[in-house]
């Protein structure tokens, strides 16, 4: 469990507490194609589809792919928020 001084908690407890979560490759936002990138609720690390360096590729959403969290703050937020996993959709290369 991480400090509650982490500099990452902004009270995502409310929304994120419970859910379920699905490890995919990053898509756009669905019902905004004019979205082309997203970050991690807690890190601020910036996901996009398209292959640039610097930013992931792959991680963990919400299964309306409307939050992303990526691996690093996956794991060190796991169990404090008590996340399901479903079943991937499709491979991935990176988390």
């Amino acid at each position: 469990m991480q400090e509650p001084s982490d500099w990452r908690r902004q009270g995502q407890e409310s929304y994120l507490k419970g859910v379920t979560l699905v490890r995919q490759p990053y898509c756009q936002y669905a019902k905004n194609p004019d979205w082309d990138h997203d970050h991690c609720e807690f890190c601020n690390a910036k996901f996009m589809a398209t292959k640039e360096h610097g930013v992931l590729h792959s991680g963990y959403s919400t299964e309306d792919q409307y939050r992303w969290i990526c691996g690093a703050c996956f794991e060190d937020f796991r169990e404090e928020f008590e996340w399901k996993i479903a079943s991937l959709k499709a491979p991935i290369e990176d988390v």
